[in-house]
């Protein structure tokens, strides 16, 4: 009897002690679910006001694998902001302090909710699974669920008077003229600039700004640039659009201003983002200074003209001249036809002067060997003669009395004629597809 008594007793502490981690587990686990605006939770939205659905699980132990399952929303366009991802967060208390162990693990993403129909918007429950892994103790399995909620939608409104529905909170609208709009005068043409940003909103969504001619001006043409920039807060549209307006009075003439009408679903009203009209009184001309600026203007065009045709022509000049110079100074002695001419003019022995004439050969041909008979030939039948007497007067029979300076200058000459030949070979069709073949 005792040992059903402790039997019963041991299950029964057992079950408390499961209950209680359980609860323990849970504290450590939770949700946090927010919607932006906030005022959607409890007062709802409009048809194309954007909310942004956060959702964070949060959990004092790291995730060994996790996994968030956000489910589809009908009635709505979805876009995803930030995909679900894991990053460390950290909890104040209600005094805005951080405490012992206020570092936590939080796998969040965010969602962009468009709602295009009227009536009641279901999100269902949106379900988190993975393992955790404390750091004492083993790892398991768990599975947490948040409820589904519901978001109340409102129809377009009736007060509301525009050509296109627009649903935000901030609206801002600037504009700039160029030139200053105190500096015009007839018959000029002065460019008009707006920049309107609009929040919770893509550009696909905004329309075209309208500016209308009046008497005493015409609007020539307009330019729309749109753009969708994608912040963690929502979609910011930008639209940039100019308009070119001809001046075509000297008197007072009044430009249209501005209007860019959008609802307010914090406050539940119309409202509009403005730019008043702008008045303009052209300045009157003076005929012999608009005569001077005509003539300037003019003469500015036939310099600018001019020096364009100055430069086409000095890109060839420069490419030629830059050629000669090449060519002029591939033509100049070397320093080894410097030193084999002072060999020459010291008026050496044969065998000396022989042994400066081989040097000189090797560093002109740019060869090991002494100078053979093909070489002697590239450079031309009087420097072979040359080359022939002088081997005739060294190792010949008959000596020939020759003028070691002659045939020096002969040799330099001839060889600074090969190089130059070899030179124009080699850049003058380069230099005629550069002049001719552009």
């Amino acid at each position: 009897m005792i040992r059903v008594f402790l039997c019963c007793l041991g299950l029964c502490l057992l079950d408390v002690a499961a209950v209680a981690q359980q609860t323990d587990e849970a504290d450590r686990r939770w949700f946090n679910v927010t919607l932006d605006p906030p005022f959607a939770a409890t007062r709802g939205t409009y048809v194309g006001g954007q909310i942004v659905l956060h959702v964070q699980f949060i959990s004092s132990d790291p995730f060994k694998r996790v996994r968030l399952e956000l489910p589809a929303i009908e009635g709505v366009r979805s876009t995803i902001l930030a995909r679900p991802h894991t990053r460390q967060v950290e909890i104040l208390d209600d005094d805005g302090y951080s405490t012992l162990g206020s570092q936590k693990y939080s796998h969040e993403t965010r969602l962009v909710i468009v709602p295009d129909r009227s009536g009641t918007i279901l999100v269902p429950p949106i379900t988190v699974t993975g393992i955790s892994e404390p750091g004492s103790g083993r790892s398991f399995e768990f599975e947490e669920v948040y409820p589904e909620q519901t978001i109340l939608v409102h129809p377009e409104s009736p007060e509301f008077v525009g050509n296109a529905w627009i649903v935000s909170r901030d609206v801002k609208i600037e504009e700039s003229w160029s030139p200053e709009i105190d500096d015009v005068r007839n018959g000029d043409t002065v460019r008009r600039t707006v920049a309107l940003s609009v929040a919770g909103v893509t550009a696909d969504d905004l329309p075209e700004l309208v500016l209308n001619s009046s008497s005493g001006h015409r609007v020539l043409s307009t330019e729309v640039s749109a753009e969708t920039e994608k912040t963690d807060d929502g979609f910011i549209a930008h639209l940039e659009q100019s308009w070119d307006i001809y001046v075509e009075t000297e008197d007072i003439t009044h430009i249209d201003g501005i209007r860019f009408p959008y609802w307010n679903p914090e406050r539940g009203v119309p409202e509009d983002a403005t730019l008043l009209p702008q008045r303009i009184e052209p300045l009157k001309r003076d005929a012999v200074a608009l005569r001077q600026t005509l003539r300037e203007e003019a003469l500015a065009g036939h310099q600018a003209r001019r020096l364009g045709l100055l430069g086409l022509l000095l890109v060839p000049l420069a490419a030629l001249a830059s050629a000669i110079a090449l060519v002029l100074w591939r033509a100049l002695p070397t320093r080894t036809d410097l030193r084999f001419w002072r060999a020459a003019k010291r008026g050496a022995d044969p065998l000396r002067f022989y042994a400066s004439f081989l040097s000189w050969g090797r560093h002109t041909f740019r060869q090991r060997t002494p100078v053979g008979q093909q070489q002697v030939q590239m450079l031309g039948a009087r420097a072979a003669d040359q080359v022939g007497r002088l081997h005739r007067s060294i190792f010949g029979l008959s000596r020939d009395s020759l003028r070691w300076q002659r045939v020096a200058a002969t040799l330099i000459l001839a060889s600074r004629r090969m190089i130059v030949r070899r030179f124009l070979a080699t850049i003058v069709p380069g230099v005629s597809r550069f002049l001719f073949l552009r």
